[in-house]
C-alpha cells in the first residue's frame, strides 16, 4: 500500500491536473473539476492515515470511521471541521458523478447537475483539507491557478482564482 509521501505526491499531481483541465475545459465540465477535487482529498486523507497507522482502508465507510472525530478510539480522527469538509466534498463528487443531490436525504429523481457554485463549494472544502494537512505535516504545496469567478471572494490560500 502507498505511504505518506506517495499519497502526497499523488495529491500534488492531481492538483496540477485540476489546474490543467480547469484552464482548458469550458464551464460545461464543472463535474470533472469537482471530481478531481475529491480525488485530491482522497489522497490527502490517505496520507494522513498512512502517517499515523499501518492500516489501509479499502472503502469509503472504513475511511469515514477512521476520520470520524467522535470515534474515541480512532488514532486517525480529524477535527470536526476537517471531517465535515471531507464528507461534503465526497457528497459533491457523488452529485457530479451520478447527478444526484449531495443531500443524502433527498430522494428526488430529478437530475442534479453540477454548476460553478458546486465547484466553488468543492474548492472551499478542499482548502480546509489542504490547510489541515499542510499545517499538520509542515508541507508546502504550490498554489493552483483556477478559473472560477464565484470563488474570488472565498479567500482561498491554496488557489489563485483567475
Amino acid at each position: 500500500m502507498a505511504n505518506f509521501a506517495e499519497h502526497i505526491s499523488h495529491a500534488k499531481k492531481n492538483l496540477l491536473f485540476l489546474e490543467e483541465i480547469n484552464g482548458k475545459l469550458t464551464c460545461q465540465y464543472w463535474d470533472w473539476n469537482v471530481t478531481v477535487c475529491y480525488y485530491v482529498a482522497v489522497h490527502l486523507v490517505n496520507s494522513h492515515i498512512a502517517s499515523i497507522s499501518d492500516l489501509h482502508y479499502r472503502n469509503h465507510e472504513e475511511i469515514s470511521n477512521a476520520l470520524n472525530p467522535y470515534k474515541k478510539l480512532s488514532l486517525t480522527k480529524f477535527p470536526e471541521k476537517v471531517y465535515l469538509a471531507y464528507n461534503q466534498l465526497q457528497n459533491l463528487s457523488r452529485r457530479a458523478r451520478y447527478l444526484i443531490s449531495e443531500d443524502l436525504k433527498n430522494r428526488s429523481v430529478d437530475a442534479n447537475l453540477t454548476r460553478e457554485k458546486h465547484f466553488k463549494r468543492a474548492l472551499v472544502h478542499l482548502e480546509t483539507l489542504l490547510e489541515y494537512i499542510t499545517t499538520s505535516y509542515d508541507l508546502s504545496i504550490l498554489r493552483v491557478r483556477i478559473n472560477c469567478p464565484e470563488a474570488k471572494s472565498a479567500g482561498l490560500k491554496h488557489f489563485e482564482i483567475l
